[in-house]
């Protein structure tokens, strides 16, 4: 990853909350829907332990702590791309990334055992110290380039630490602290429970440390991504040839604009030329970027809803869903100029993992445009999303009754039906 800064562009660090300001959200981040329902499945897939499987069994558990990684690299990548609600699953994690993760933590821990077999127990323990403060590093290594060796190395090491500086030191200063929490909890809470809860408790304690670990790090990268050279969201092949944008020279008289401290001018000429006859994706972003320096969030949510129509009209579902996230962090009222566009912005929103994303935008929506005839789909999307991924079953009634209320011809249709099924799973047991 190359420094790619340009200078006289304030660095992503002075526009986004530092990690060190996000420490309780960052703790949190395990008990989000998507987040909190892998954590809890995977420590209940545990007590197949239990079963006199022999070596089958141990291959299982060492099967789920290969998901537990892998769904942790998806909640790192994810964060470095600056989404920060937990990815529902792991879609685009590569399945051999948990195994690298399993082979690194093997290295090291051998890489420890070496120091103090050779050095003895003052070298060791200074390797081991090391080591605590590398394995962040190597794990970001990994994880942003997918090469084992590479993550392995302690050039490696020592030069994303540079890169970093202090805050790298900080981020491995937490991740120990997490790590320390985890044990103390376990040794603490573990031995008073049955044998099945406590296996429960342990792996649940586990992968909800694992978890926000790995989230810490993505936001490290994110917060510092114009220093490490990263962009956010990225979707270029590394082999394919870089073309020269259309608006190339625009983007450059722009950027010399904010080098010369004038991004006031740098957002009037890139305003102008999106206002006249438009322009390329990297004109939108670069907009976007100069109006966030300058404060200006009118101007950013009116962009986006401008932005966000010309998407859906060129077929970019997913990069308009990104766009209406971001303009939710603004306002989280935040809505497309077409109300047409919801459902199926909504819907993509849900395909990517975006949860709150789609349940926040069919919210405001429906406020705004209560007797619109996209009411009863879009409505029963959000009630199975409160249901089945966030545990509302009261609230996805309620919802569903007011829909049915303005719209009693869906009593017949899938909004009917889920709302009867709603009520099978509130209906106490039948007695035999």
């Amino acid at each position: 990853m190359a420094t790619s800064h340009r200078p006289g562009v304030p660095p992503a660090h002075d526009r986004i909350v530092p990690f060190w300001n996000r420490l309780r959200e960052i703790s949190l981040y395990p008990t989000r829907s998507g987040a909190l329902t892998t954590i809890v499945v995977l420590a209940l897939c545990q007590l197949i332990g239990f079963l006199p499987l022999g070596f089958i069994g141990w291959l299982f558990q060492l099967l789920i702590w290969v998901g537990l990684y892998k769904y942790a690299f998806e909640c790192l990548r994810a964060t470095a791309d600056g989404r920060l609600e937990p990815p529902e699953v792991a879609v685009s994690v590569e399945d051999n990334l948990g195994w690298s993760q399993i082979w690194l933590q093997v290295a090291f821990f051998a890489f420890n055992v070496a120091g103090f077999v050779l050095l003895g127990p003052v070298g060791g323990a200074l390797v081991a110290i090391f080591l605590a403060i590398a394995l962040p590093g190597a794990i970001m290594s990994l994880a942003m380039e997918q090469n084992l060796g590479h993550a392995l190395n302690p050039l490696t090491w020592l030069e994303i630490m540079g890169r970093f500086g202090w805050p790298y030191i900080a981020v491995a200063a937490l991740y120990a602290v997490f790590n320390f929490s985890q044990h103390y909890a376990q040794a603490l809470v573990v031995p008073m429970l049955p044998p099945v809860i406590s296996t429960l408790v342990f792996h649940f304690i586990t992968n909800y440390v694992v978890v926000a670990t790995f989230h810490l790090m993505g936001y490290l990268i994110y917060q510092y991504h114009d220093e490490i050279g990263y962009e956010p969201a990225a979707k270029t092949t590394p082999l394919a040839p870089r073309l020269r944008d259309p608006d190339q020279d625009l983007l450059d008289e722009a950027a010399r604009h904010v080098r010369d401290g004038q991004p006031e001018a740098a957002a009037e000429l890139l305003g102008g030329q999106l206002r006249a006859r438009g322009g390329t994706e990297a004109v939108h972003v670069q907009y976007r970027k100069v109006l966030g320096v300058l404060g200006r969030h009118d101007e950013l949510l009116r962009h986006g809803r401008e932005w966000v129509a010309v998407l859906v009209a060129q077929d970019k579902d997913r990069r308009a869903v990104d766009v209406v996230r971001d303009c939710q962090e603004i306002d989280p009222a935040f809505q497309p100029a077409d109300p047409d566009d919801v459902a199926r912005i909504a819907r993509t929103a849900v395909e990517a993992g975006q949860s709150q994303v789609a349940l926040r935008l069919v919210s405001s929506w429906y406020k705004s445009h209560p007797k619109h005839r996209d009411v009863p789909a879009n409505c029963l999307l959000a009630a199975k999303l409160l249901a089945e991924r966030m545990g509302k079953d009261d609230t996805a009634r309620a919802l569903l009754d007011r829909v049915l209320q303005a719209f009693p011809q869906a009593l017949t249709g899938e909004v009917g039906a889920y709302r009867r099924f709603l009520d099978t799973l509130g209906a106490p047991p039948a007695r035999a």
